[in-house]
């Protein structure tokens, strides 16, 4: 729970809180996003739509989800994780959402970084997904399947070596967590099922320290 002048906030007024500011954020981009507050509370998964996709309105009782995003199997948990970057402000930053099999978000994470190849962030967001859960008992041991929508920085955490020299320990302490029997799995999908991450990141570049949030 959240505490703010001596009162608290439930785990469900979080939730539907982080769903409307990313709304907000959505809007404030001008991106042609067709749902509203309402859509999203109603059912998050609307937050998966691309635009090439047609939907009825959210405001159905059952709605068909979208195939972009894909859910993992029982007992094992997603990662989307995502870079973004300014280079004419100087700014770069990476986002994530964790979620579980019945597609119920689980974490959400944005963070500013130092300015860098693109490639190169994606591998501290690939990283930063990894370290997050083991702050979590609940979690701590639950496989991990992490997808990112760079295809360098994914086939780079999956050799024995390589990548770029600066990441080194970055990069040896993700291939011990695949290797040392930690459940990680790192694949490639492309930024259309990686839309609420890509918010995250994008989210990132206007704060000055790490958002994270348990849901």
């Amino acid at each position: 729970m959240r505490i703010f002048e001596q009162k608290f906030s439930s785990i469900d007024e979080i939730h539907n809180l982080i769903l409307l500011r990313i709304r907000w954020w959505i809007k404030g981009w001008g991106d042609p996003f067709p749902y509203s507050s309402t859509d999203i509370l109603r059912n998050p998964s609307c937050l998966q739509w691309q635009d090439n996709i047609s939907m009825t309105c959210l405001s159905r009782a059952k709605v068909s989800s979208p195939r972009s995003w894909s859910p993992p199997p029982t007992n094992v948990l997603k990662w989307n994780v995502d870079a973004s970057g300014k280079e004419d402000k100087r700014k770069a930053a990476i986002g994530g959402v964790l979620r579980n099999s019945n597609g119920n978000f689980l974490c959400l994470f944005s963070s500013p970084i130092p300015i860098m190849d693109i490639n190169n962030a994606e591998i501290l967001a690939i990283h930063r997904a990894i370290k997050l859960p083991k702050s979590c008992d609940r979690i701590s041991y639950t496989k991990l399947i992490i997808e990112s929508d760079s295809a360098n920085a994914v086939k780079w955490c999956n050799e024995i070596n390589g990548g770029p020299s600066n990441l080194n320990f970055i990069t040896n302490y993700i291939r011990a967590a695949m290797k040392d029997g930690d459940g990680v799995e790192i694949i490639y999908k492309s930024r259309k099922t990686n839309f609420v991450a890509d918010s995250m990141a994008k989210q990132g570049l206007n704060k000055a320290d790490e958002f994270v949030a348990w849901l």
